[in-house]
Protein backbone atom coordinates (compact mmCIF):
# COMPACT_ATOMS: atom_id res chain seq x y z
CA UNK A 1 0.00 0.00 0.00
CA UNK A 2 1.34 3.41 -1.07
CA UNK A 3 2.81 5.93 1.99
CA UNK A 4 0.71 9.13 2.26
CA UNK A 5 3.63 10.19 5.19
CA UNK A 6 4.15 13.76 5.28
CA UNK A 7 6.95 14.90 2.85
CA UNK A 8 8.10 17.70 5.01
CA UNK A 9 11.79 18.28 6.32
CA UNK A 10 12.54 18.10 9.58
CA UNK A 11 14.76 21.14 10.62
CA UNK A 12 15.96 20.64 13.82
CA UNK A 13 19.89 19.85 14.12
CA UNK A 14 18.90 16.58 14.54
CA UNK A 15 16.99 16.58 11.41
CA UNK A 16 19.64 18.48 9.79
CA UNK A 17 22.52 16.16 10.73
CA UNK A 18 20.24 13.17 9.39
CA UNK A 19 19.80 14.35 5.88
CA UNK A 20 23.33 15.67 5.40
CA UNK A 21 25.41 12.62 6.71
CA UNK A 22 24.21 10.22 4.09
CA UNK A 23 24.93 12.64 1.61
CA UNK A 24 28.56 13.24 2.92
CA UNK A 25 28.81 9.86 3.39
CA UNK A 26 27.76 9.16 -0.46
CA UNK A 27 29.89 11.96 -1.78
CA UNK A 28 33.09 11.06 0.44
CA UNK A 29 33.32 7.55 -0.81
CA UNK A 30 33.74 8.57 -4.65
CA UNK A 31 36.15 11.04 -3.65
CA UNK A 32 38.10 8.62 -1.61
CA UNK A 33 38.36 6.17 -4.70
CA UNK A 34 39.41 9.34 -7.18
CA UNK A 35 42.49 9.77 -4.27
CA UNK A 36 42.92 6.34 -4.73
CA UNK A 37 42.92 6.35 -8.58
CA UNK A 38 45.25 9.38 -8.08
CA UNK A 39 47.83 7.34 -6.09
CA UNK A 40 47.78 4.73 -8.38
CA UNK A 41 48.98 7.42 -11.22
CA UNK A 42 51.05 8.64 -9.02
CA UNK A 43 52.97 5.58 -8.96
CA UNK A 44 53.10 5.13 -12.62
CA UNK A 45 55.23 8.88 -12.38
CA UNK A 46 54.20 12.61 -12.24
CA UNK A 47 53.54 12.48 -15.67
CA UNK A 48 50.28 9.93 -14.90
CA UNK A 49 49.75 12.37 -12.43
CA UNK A 50 50.18 15.62 -13.52
CA UNK A 51 47.72 14.38 -16.96
CA UNK A 52 45.39 13.40 -14.65
CA UNK A 53 45.07 16.80 -13.57
CA UNK A 54 43.97 18.34 -17.13
CA UNK A 55 42.17 15.00 -17.77
CA UNK A 56 40.43 15.05 -14.73
CA UNK A 57 39.43 18.68 -14.44
CA UNK A 58 37.86 18.68 -17.94
CA UNK A 59 35.69 15.63 -16.93
CA UNK A 60 34.52 17.71 -13.87
CA UNK A 61 33.65 20.40 -16.71
CA UNK A 62 30.76 18.32 -18.06
CA UNK A 63 30.16 16.43 -14.86
CA UNK A 64 29.24 19.55 -13.39
CA UNK A 65 26.63 20.84 -15.66
CA UNK A 66 25.07 17.87 -14.93
CA UNK A 67 25.28 18.65 -10.72
CA UNK A 68 23.76 21.80 -11.85
CA UNK A 69 21.45 20.37 -13.84
CA UNK A 70 20.82 17.80 -10.36
CA UNK A 71 20.24 20.84 -8.39
CA UNK A 72 18.09 22.60 -10.13
CA UNK A 73 16.17 19.17 -10.00
CA UNK A 74 16.59 18.83 -6.31
CA UNK A 75 14.95 22.82 -5.84
CA UNK A 76 12.15 21.64 -7.81
CA UNK A 77 11.32 18.56 -6.30
CA UNK A 78 12.13 19.40 -3.21
CA UNK A 79 9.27 22.29 -3.43
CA UNK A 80 6.81 19.34 -4.75
CA UNK A 81 7.44 17.59 -1.64
CA UNK A 82 6.72 20.58 0.60
CA UNK A 83 3.62 21.09 -1.42
CA UNK A 84 2.73 17.52 -1.16
CA UNK A 85 2.36 17.81 -4.80
CA UNK A 86 3.86 14.02 -5.06
CA UNK A 87 3.23 13.31 -8.75
CA UNK A 88 4.91 16.13 -10.15
CA UNK A 89 8.33 14.98 -8.71
CA UNK A 90 8.37 11.67 -10.48
CA UNK A 91 7.65 14.31 -13.96
CA UNK A 92 10.33 15.96 -12.79
CA UNK A 93 12.84 14.03 -12.35
CA UNK A 94 11.55 12.19 -16.01
CA UNK A 95 12.19 15.75 -18.12
CA UNK A 96 15.31 15.86 -16.16
CA UNK A 97 16.64 12.72 -17.85
CA UNK A 98 15.25 13.25 -21.37
CA UNK A 99 17.42 16.49 -20.84
CA UNK A 100 20.49 15.51 -19.87
CA UNK A 101 20.61 12.51 -21.78
CA UNK A 102 20.51 14.98 -25.31
CA UNK A 103 23.69 17.18 -23.18
CA UNK A 104 25.16 13.70 -22.94
CA UNK A 105 25.29 13.14 -26.62
CA UNK A 106 26.26 16.43 -27.70
CA UNK A 107 29.09 16.54 -24.93
CA UNK A 108 30.44 13.36 -25.70
CA UNK A 109 30.29 14.02 -29.57
CA UNK A 110 32.07 17.22 -29.28
CA UNK A 111 35.04 15.46 -27.10
CA UNK A 112 35.39 13.12 -29.96
CA UNK A 113 35.90 15.39 -32.54
CA UNK A 114 37.59 18.53 -31.16
CA UNK A 115 39.78 17.53 -28.06
CA UNK A 116 42.98 16.41 -29.22
CA UNK A 117 43.05 20.05 -31.20
CA UNK A 118 42.24 21.77 -28.08
CA UNK A 119 44.56 19.97 -26.18
CA UNK A 120 47.43 21.45 -28.83
CA UNK A 121 45.99 24.54 -29.24
CA UNK A 122 45.69 25.58 -25.67
CA UNK A 123 50.00 24.37 -25.00
CA UNK A 124 49.49 20.99 -23.38
CA UNK A 125 52.91 19.16 -24.43
CA UNK A 126 52.38 17.43 -27.65
CA UNK A 127 52.95 13.76 -26.07
CA UNK A 128 50.90 14.45 -23.53
CA UNK A 129 48.13 16.45 -25.63
CA UNK A 130 48.02 12.85 -27.02
CA UNK A 131 47.61 10.60 -23.87
CA UNK A 132 45.34 13.29 -22.34
CA UNK A 133 43.15 13.50 -25.58
CA UNK A 134 42.79 9.36 -26.33
CA UNK A 135 41.76 9.19 -22.11
CA UNK A 136 39.42 12.08 -22.40
CA UNK A 137 37.67 10.15 -25.83
CA UNK A 138 37.44 7.04 -22.84
CA UNK A 139 36.42 8.83 -20.17
CA UNK A 140 33.45 11.20 -21.46
CA UNK A 141 31.28 7.90 -22.22
CA UNK A 142 30.84 7.67 -18.66
CA UNK A 143 28.79 10.67 -18.55
CA UNK A 144 25.18 9.01 -20.05
CA UNK A 145 25.65 7.50 -16.68
CA UNK A 146 26.59 9.04 -14.49
CA UNK A 147 23.94 11.92 -15.33
CA UNK A 148 21.10 9.13 -15.16
CA UNK A 149 23.00 8.64 -11.81
CA UNK A 150 22.60 12.42 -10.96
CA UNK A 151 19.36 13.03 -11.67
CA UNK A 152 17.92 9.37 -9.91
CA UNK A 153 19.95 10.73 -6.45
CA UNK A 154 18.41 13.81 -6.80
CA UNK A 155 15.07 11.93 -6.64
CA UNK A 156 16.04 9.98 -3.58
CA UNK A 157 17.28 13.16 -1.47
CA UNK A 158 13.90 15.13 -2.61
CA UNK A 159 12.03 12.44 -0.67
CA UNK A 160 14.50 12.12 1.95
CA UNK A 161 16.00 9.05 1.43
CA UNK A 162 19.67 9.88 1.60
CA UNK A 163 20.56 6.61 3.47
CA UNK A 164 20.47 4.63 0.30
CA UNK A 165 23.03 7.18 -1.63
CA UNK A 166 25.76 5.31 0.67
CA UNK A 167 24.96 1.95 -0.65
CA UNK A 168 24.91 3.25 -4.22
CA UNK A 169 27.83 5.10 -4.11
CA UNK A 170 30.11 2.11 -1.98
CA UNK A 171 28.87 -0.41 -4.88
CA UNK A 172 30.27 2.29 -7.59
CA UNK A 173 32.80 2.88 -5.72
CA UNK A 174 34.44 -0.97 -4.89
CA UNK A 175 34.18 -1.68 -8.36
CA UNK A 176 35.83 1.63 -9.61
CA UNK A 177 38.77 0.99 -7.16
CA UNK A 178 39.24 -2.79 -7.89
CA UNK A 179 39.01 -2.01 -11.37
CA UNK A 180 42.10 0.64 -11.05
CA UNK A 181 44.12 -1.73 -9.64
CA UNK A 182 43.49 -4.75 -12.16
CA UNK A 183 43.20 -2.78 -15.37
CA UNK A 184 46.11 0.24 -14.56
CA UNK A 185 48.51 -2.55 -13.14
CA UNK A 186 47.37 -5.56 -15.10
CA UNK A 187 46.34 -7.90 -12.21
CA UNK A 188 43.83 -10.10 -11.74
CA UNK A 189 44.38 -11.29 -15.33
CA UNK A 190 42.99 -7.86 -16.79
CA UNK A 191 44.68 -6.30 -19.62
CA UNK A 192 47.72 -3.88 -18.47
CA UNK A 193 46.23 -0.43 -19.79
CA UNK A 194 47.99 1.66 -17.39
CA UNK A 195 47.15 5.57 -17.69
CA UNK A 196 44.31 4.15 -19.97
CA UNK A 197 43.12 1.74 -17.32
CA UNK A 198 41.86 4.28 -15.33
CA UNK A 199 39.80 5.87 -17.91
CA UNK A 200 37.90 2.48 -18.55
CA UNK A 201 37.51 1.49 -14.47
CA UNK A 202 35.63 4.91 -14.09
CA UNK A 203 33.10 4.50 -17.22
CA UNK A 204 32.20 0.94 -15.47
CA UNK A 205 31.60 1.98 -12.24
CA UNK A 206 29.92 4.70 -13.75
CA UNK A 207 27.17 2.44 -15.12
CA UNK A 208 27.75 0.31 -12.08
CA UNK A 209 26.46 3.17 -10.07
CA UNK A 210 23.28 3.61 -12.56
CA UNK A 211 22.39 -0.09 -12.38
CA UNK A 212 22.17 0.19 -8.48
CA UNK A 213 20.44 3.27 -7.91
CA UNK A 214 18.04 1.98 -10.84
CA UNK A 215 17.72 -1.34 -9.03
CA UNK A 216 17.06 0.51 -5.43
CA UNK A 217 14.20 3.03 -6.89
CA UNK A 218 12.23 0.05 -8.47
CA UNK A 219 12.90 -3.42 -6.89
CA UNK A 220 11.94 -1.70 -3.07
CA UNK A 221 9.02 0.06 -4.98
CA UNK A 222 10.20 3.52 -3.73
CA UNK A 223 7.47 5.22 -5.59
CA UNK A 224 4.58 3.51 -4.38
CA UNK A 225 5.60 3.42 -0.76
CA UNK A 226 5.37 7.11 -1.02
CA UNK A 227 2.34 7.27 -3.09
CA UNK A 228 4.32 8.94 -6.24
CA UNK A 229 2.79 8.45 -9.57
CA UNK A 230 5.59 7.29 -12.30
CA UNK A 231 4.79 8.78 -15.46
CA UNK A 232 6.54 9.51 -18.63
CA UNK A 233 4.61 11.72 -20.54
CA UNK A 234 6.19 14.40 -22.16
CA UNK A 235 5.00 17.98 -21.14
CA UNK A 236 6.42 20.98 -22.44
CA UNK A 237 5.48 22.98 -19.17
CA UNK A 238 7.39 20.61 -17.06
CA UNK A 239 9.91 20.52 -19.71
CA UNK A 240 10.31 24.60 -19.70
CA UNK A 241 10.13 24.30 -16.17
CA UNK A 242 13.52 22.40 -16.06
CA UNK A 243 15.46 23.84 -18.31
CA UNK A 244 14.24 27.85 -16.98
CA UNK A 245 15.62 27.07 -13.59
CA UNK A 246 18.38 24.37 -14.60
CA UNK A 247 20.29 26.50 -17.17
CA UNK A 248 21.42 29.25 -15.30
CA UNK A 249 22.99 26.79 -12.59
CA UNK A 250 23.86 24.45 -15.43
CA UNK A 251 26.10 27.61 -17.49
CA UNK A 252 27.08 29.18 -13.98
CA UNK A 253 28.84 25.39 -12.99
CA UNK A 254 30.28 25.10 -16.36
CA UNK A 255 31.75 28.69 -16.14
CA UNK A 256 32.74 27.88 -12.90
CA UNK A 257 34.87 24.46 -13.66
CA UNK A 258 35.73 25.49 -16.89
CA UNK A 259 38.00 27.91 -15.58
CA UNK A 260 39.59 25.42 -13.21
CA UNK A 261 40.63 23.90 -16.35
CA UNK A 262 42.11 26.82 -17.61
CA UNK A 263 43.83 27.40 -14.27
CA UNK A 264 45.12 23.80 -14.99
CA UNK A 265 45.85 24.21 -18.54
CA UNK A 266 48.22 27.70 -17.38
CA UNK A 267 49.54 24.88 -14.84
CA UNK A 268 50.56 22.62 -17.28
CA UNK A 269 52.13 25.70 -19.69
CA UNK A 270 54.44 27.38 -16.89
CA UNK A 271 55.66 24.56 -13.91
CA UNK A 272 57.20 21.13 -14.42
CA UNK A 273 55.34 17.36 -14.30
CA UNK A 274 56.00 17.69 -10.46
CA UNK A 275 54.42 21.37 -9.97
CA UNK A 276 51.02 19.77 -12.29
CA UNK A 277 51.08 16.59 -10.12
CA UNK A 278 51.16 18.58 -6.84
CA UNK A 279 48.23 20.83 -8.39
CA UNK A 280 46.27 17.24 -9.15
CA UNK A 281 47.16 16.37 -5.36
CA UNK A 282 45.60 19.81 -4.15
CA UNK A 283 42.30 19.09 -6.31
CA UNK A 284 41.84 15.88 -4.64
CA UNK A 285 42.13 17.23 -1.18
CA UNK A 286 39.50 19.52 -2.31
CA UNK A 287 37.40 17.16 -3.72
CA UNK A 288 37.73 15.98 -0.01
CA UNK A 289 37.24 18.69 1.83
CA UNK A 290 33.96 19.11 -0.98
CA UNK A 291 32.50 16.26 0.23
CA UNK A 292 31.34 17.74 3.51
CA UNK A 293 30.76 21.35 1.79
CA UNK A 294 28.22 20.62 -1.03
CA UNK A 295 26.52 17.89 1.19
CA UNK A 296 25.22 20.93 3.37
CA UNK A 297 25.21 22.68 -0.16
CA UNK A 298 22.71 20.04 -1.00
CA UNK A 299 20.51 19.96 2.31
CA UNK A 300 20.40 24.08 2.50
CA UNK A 301 18.88 23.68 -1.03
CA UNK A 302 16.46 20.77 -0.14
CA UNK A 303 15.47 21.73 3.19
CA UNK A 304 15.08 25.68 2.45
CA UNK A 305 13.07 24.53 -0.90
CA UNK A 306 10.88 22.43 1.18
CA UNK A 307 10.28 25.19 3.77
CA UNK A 308 9.66 27.70 1.56
CA UNK A 309 7.10 24.72 -0.09
CA UNK A 310 5.74 24.81 3.17
CA UNK A 311 4.89 28.62 3.37
CA UNK A 312 7.22 29.25 6.66
CA UNK A 313 9.73 31.49 4.60
CA UNK A 314 10.41 33.62 8.10
CA UNK A 315 12.31 30.38 9.44
CA UNK A 316 14.91 30.41 6.46
CA UNK A 317 17.45 32.46 8.34
CA UNK A 318 17.60 30.14 11.75
CA UNK A 319 18.30 26.79 9.47
CA UNK A 320 21.10 28.79 7.38
CA UNK A 321 22.69 29.71 10.81
CA UNK A 322 22.52 25.90 11.88
CA UNK A 323 23.67 24.95 8.72
CA UNK A 324 26.84 27.19 9.07
CA UNK A 325 27.36 26.43 12.32
CA UNK A 326 27.30 22.32 12.23
CA UNK A 327 29.76 22.79 8.37
CA UNK A 328 32.17 25.36 10.13
CA UNK A 329 32.71 23.30 13.25
CA UNK A 330 33.15 20.14 11.26
CA UNK A 331 35.49 21.63 8.73
CA UNK A 332 37.41 23.66 11.27
CA UNK A 333 38.50 19.94 12.45
CA UNK A 334 39.73 19.19 9.36
CA UNK A 335 41.58 22.05 8.46
CA UNK A 336 43.59 21.47 11.80
CA UNK A 337 44.76 18.24 11.12
CA UNK A 338 45.40 18.79 8.00
CA UNK A 339 47.65 21.17 8.43
CA UNK A 340 49.53 19.61 11.77
CA UNK A 341 50.26 16.63 9.31
CA UNK A 342 50.67 17.69 5.89
CA UNK A 343 52.82 14.78 5.21
CA UNK A 344 50.10 12.13 6.32
CA UNK A 345 48.24 12.92 3.18
CA UNK A 346 51.14 13.87 0.66
CA UNK A 347 52.95 10.62 1.21
CA UNK A 348 50.46 8.88 -0.27
CA UNK A 349 51.18 9.50 -3.55
CA UNK A 350 54.63 7.52 -3.11
CA UNK A 351 56.35 10.41 -5.08
CA UNK A 352 59.23 11.55 -2.29
CA UNK A 353 60.03 13.80 0.26
CA UNK A 354 60.57 16.59 -3.01
CA UNK A 355 57.07 16.42 -3.66
CA UNK A 356 56.19 16.17 0.04
CA UNK A 357 57.72 19.93 0.55
CA UNK A 358 56.30 21.50 -2.79
CA UNK A 359 53.31 20.34 -1.70
CA UNK A 360 52.74 21.79 1.71
CA UNK A 361 52.86 25.36 0.53
CA UNK A 362 49.92 25.11 -1.65
CA UNK A 363 48.07 22.52 0.37
CA UNK A 364 48.66 25.11 3.93
CA UNK A 365 46.66 27.61 1.05
CA UNK A 366 44.15 25.32 -0.23
CA UNK A 367 42.81 24.34 3.29
CA UNK A 368 42.10 28.15 4.17
CA UNK A 369 39.83 28.35 1.24
CA UNK A 370 37.81 25.34 2.86
CA UNK A 371 36.94 27.50 5.27
CA UNK A 372 35.35 30.26 3.10
CA UNK A 373 34.25 27.44 0.35
CA UNK A 374 31.80 25.65 3.69
CA UNK A 375 29.97 28.34 4.32
CA UNK A 376 29.80 29.75 1.16
CA UNK A 377 28.33 27.02 -0.68
CA UNK A 378 25.20 26.80 1.79
CA UNK A 379 24.57 30.50 1.32
CA UNK A 380 24.89 30.14 -2.63
CA UNK A 381 22.28 27.28 -2.60
CA UNK A 382 20.24 29.35 -0.46
CA UNK A 383 19.40 31.67 -3.47
CA UNK A 384 19.24 28.70 -5.91
CA UNK A 385 16.60 27.46 -3.47
CA UNK A 386 14.19 30.50 -3.58
CA UNK A 387 14.44 29.66 -7.60
CA UNK A 388 16.41 32.97 -8.21
CA UNK A 389 18.81 30.70 -9.87
CA UNK A 390 19.70 33.41 -12.87
CA UNK A 391 20.82 35.88 -9.74
CA UNK A 392 23.29 32.77 -9.00
CA UNK A 393 24.48 32.69 -12.32
CA UNK A 394 25.53 36.08 -12.19
CA UNK A 395 27.53 35.96 -8.94
CA UNK A 396 29.21 33.07 -10.89
CA UNK A 397 29.84 35.06 -13.64
CA UNK A 398 31.58 37.82 -11.71
CA UNK A 399 33.51 35.97 -9.27
CA UNK A 400 34.82 33.57 -12.27
CA UNK A 401 36.03 36.77 -13.53
CA UNK A 402 37.76 37.91 -11.09
CA UNK A 403 39.02 34.50 -10.91
CA UNK A 404 40.32 34.42 -14.89
CA UNK A 405 42.23 37.42 -14.60
CA UNK A 406 43.82 36.65 -10.98
CA UNK A 407 45.08 33.21 -12.23
CA UNK A 408 46.39 35.11 -15.85
CA UNK A 409 48.19 37.38 -14.32
CA UNK A 410 49.64 35.09 -11.15
CA UNK A 411 50.53 32.21 -13.96
CA UNK A 412 51.22 33.49 -17.25
CA UNK A 413 52.44 37.06 -17.11
CA UNK A 414 53.65 37.57 -13.54
CA UNK A 415 54.97 33.97 -12.83
CA UNK A 416 54.42 33.54 -9.30
CA UNK A 417 54.82 30.29 -7.00
CA UNK A 418 52.27 27.77 -6.81
CA UNK A 419 50.76 29.01 -3.70
CA UNK A 420 50.52 32.53 -5.18
CA UNK A 421 48.39 30.82 -7.71
CA UNK A 422 46.40 28.68 -5.42
CA UNK A 423 45.33 31.38 -3.72
CA UNK A 424 42.88 31.91 -6.76
CA UNK A 425 40.49 30.10 -4.52
CA UNK A 426 39.88 32.38 -1.64
CA UNK A 427 38.71 35.53 -4.04
CA UNK A 428 36.58 33.08 -5.86
CA UNK A 429 34.83 31.88 -2.66
CA UNK A 430 35.08 35.08 -1.29
CA UNK A 431 33.11 36.27 -4.14
CA UNK A 432 30.34 33.32 -4.11
CA UNK A 433 29.83 33.91 -0.11
CA UNK A 434 29.50 37.70 -0.16
CA UNK A 435 27.22 38.28 -3.12
CA UNK A 436 24.94 35.55 -1.71
CA UNK A 437 24.73 36.57 1.82
CA UNK A 438 23.84 39.95 0.84
CA UNK A 439 21.28 39.31 -1.35
CA UNK A 440 19.22 36.59 0.85
CA UNK A 441 19.41 39.89 3.41
CA UNK A 442 18.55 42.63 1.17
CA UNK A 443 17.54 41.34 -2.12
CA UNK A 444 13.98 41.08 -3.81
CA UNK A 445 13.69 37.21 -3.54
CA UNK A 446 10.73 37.02 -0.95
CA UNK A 447 8.40 38.93 -3.51
CA UNK A 448 7.79 36.40 -6.02
CA UNK A 449 8.55 32.50 -4.57
CA UNK A 450 6.10 30.42 -6.83
CA UNK A 451 6.72 27.79 -9.55
CA UNK A 452 4.39 27.59 -12.48
CA UNK A 453 2.78 24.68 -12.05
CA UNK A 454 3.72 22.24 -14.72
Amino acid sequence: MASTGSLRVDTSVRGIIRLTLPISLAKLIPELNYLINAIFLGHLGTKELGLAGVTGVYYLVFSAIGYGLNNALLAIMSRRAGEENRDMIYSTLWHGLIVSTGLAVFFVSFTWLFIHPVLQWSGVQSDGAVMAGNFLCIRLIGLFFLYGLQMQNAFLISIQQTRFLVLIALIQSVVNVLLDYGLIFGHWGMPKLGFYGAAWASVISELTGLITVMIVIWRLKITTRFGIHASYGVSTQTLRLVLAKGFPLMSQLAISTGSWWIFYLLVSRQFSYEGQAVSQAMRNIFGLSGVFSWAFGSSANTILSNTIGQGRQEEIFTIIRKLCLISLTGMTVFVVILNLFPHLFLDVFGLGNDFVKAGTGPLRVVSAAMLILCIGVIWLNAVVATGKTHIVFWIEFWGIAAYLIYVWLVIEVWHKSLEVAWMSEWLYWVMMLAPSLLYMLYGSWRKDLSYDQA
